[in-house]
């Protein structure tokens, strides 16, 4: 009769939440269609993969038949493309500062004749390091094509000595470097950013949804007292406000990750049960903490306010664009309570790094925890929001 009662209760929250998202089809559009479109924006945005043809300027000062091979190497390459070349540096800096163009490659006058008496003229690459991915891109890019023709060009000057090939590879690399890229080693956007950018989606409008959800109670008429006679418990009418929010958003994460797997080839070499099931946990701390936020705030106003700071630069925090052991303690600090930093981790454990288990296990551990610190908070904070009605009704 017990569970009878409590399922019973926990129901009634759950059908009482349902009529409220139905009345409001700003919410219900919210919770599904609204998360599905911005991710279907952004598989647009990075579909490619890798930025392709960045425009570059070249300001070729040397005119000879070597530098017009080196411009025609650098616009040859897949990231960069020569959009335009002029005769002087300060109209390439007037393109760069225009952010018509995101590097310039400079070739210094008479490279040719420095070339063929020996010496070793310097070929100048600027970039636009204010746009870091693109600039940093563009210049790898032209330094990339630059050195290969660098070395192209000595390997025939050795040649031309009198040395032979093997000897002159050995002599243009004395201490050969084998570089492995792991992980990523395409530099692809869909496995580096687009994997991470989904979570940090969802974390936001899950935690709103949790905040409109109980604020509305919360500062309605009654507040949140009027839930108890209703759903019997404080954890029935906290299951059962949450449970609308938690099937939608955990359907859209799936959904998610389904196209980034399949559709767009991203890695998997991880566990699929402990990936979905941490997706799950994931889902359920930012509803938990959105609620909380609801309480402590004084009105929904205040409350979407508080959630925004607290969640919207979540990404900076993740240790995703700017490794975390390079912030300060107070940006650590700050990132270890937001769900999407422990999350993300585990992604990359799952995903692109293939990690054993037992390497993700803190992780995994650490948003368990903030599940349980912030669902304990939540329970004692609807317990005292509704300690006052509730016992002035009691006196009555």
């Amino acid at each position: 009769m017990a569970d009878l009662r409590q399922s019973s209760g926990v129901l009634r929250i759950l059908g009482r939440e349902l009529r409220q998202i139905a009345a409001r089809p700003a919410l219900a559009f919210m919770l599904v269609p609204m998360p599905l479109l911005i991710f279907l924006v952004l598989t647009a945005v990075f579909a490619p993969g890798l930025p392709r043809d960045l425009p570059v300027a070249a300001v070729d000062l040397d005119g000879s038949t070597l530098s017009r091979q080196i411009v025609q190497m650098v616009d040859g390459a897949s990231d960069v493309a020569v959009t335009e070349q002029v005769p002087t540096l300060s109209e390439a800096r007037e393109a760069l500062v225009a952010r018509r163009v995101y590097a310039i490659l400079m070739i210094p006058a008479e490279m040719e004749r420095d070339l063929q008496l020996g010496q070793s003229p310097e070929v100048v690459i600027f970039s636009n390091n204010q746009f870091m991915a693109p600039g940093g891109i563009a210049a790898r890019s032209i330094a990339t094509s630059v050195l290969t023709f660098s070395a192209g060009v000595s390997l025939r000057l050795l040649e031309a000595q009198g040395v032979g090939p093997d000897r002159a590879m050995e002599l243009l690399t004395p201490i050969p470097v084998q570089q492995s890229p792991l992980f990523n080693p395409s530099l692809e956007y869909i496995r580096f950013l687009l994997s991470s950018i989904i979570p940090t989606v969802m974390q936001i409008f899950i935690c709103a949804a949790a905040v409109l959800s109980f604020s509305r109670d919360h500062h309605a008429p009654g507040g949140m007292a009027q839930l108890l006679p209703q759903s019997g418990t404080t954890t029935q009418a906290m299951i059962g406000k949450l449970l609308p929010y938690t099937v939608p958003g955990t359907l859209v994460l799936l959904l998610g990750d389904v196209l980034l797997f399949t559709f767009f080839g991203a890695d998997f070499r991880g566990n699929v049960f402990v990936f979905f099931f941490n997706g799950l946990i994931f889902i359920l701390t930012c509803q938990v903490l959105g609620a909380l936020i609801a309480l402590l705030a004084k009105d929904a106003t205040g409350a979407l306010g508080m959630m925004a700071v607290i969640v919207a630069p979540a990404f900076g925090f993740a240790g995703v664009s700017f490794p975390r052991f390079g912030m300060s303690e107070f940006a650590q600090a700050w990132g270890a309570i937001i769900p999407l930093t422990p999350y993300l981790e585990l992604r990359t454990d799952q995903t692109l790094r293939g990690a054993p288990l037992e390497y993700s296990l803190p992780s995994m551990l650490w948003l368990f925890a903030l599940l349980v610190i912030y669902t304990t908070l939540l329970w004692i904070m609807m317990r005292r929001a509704a300690r006052p009605t509730t016992s002035a009704e009691d006196k009555a």
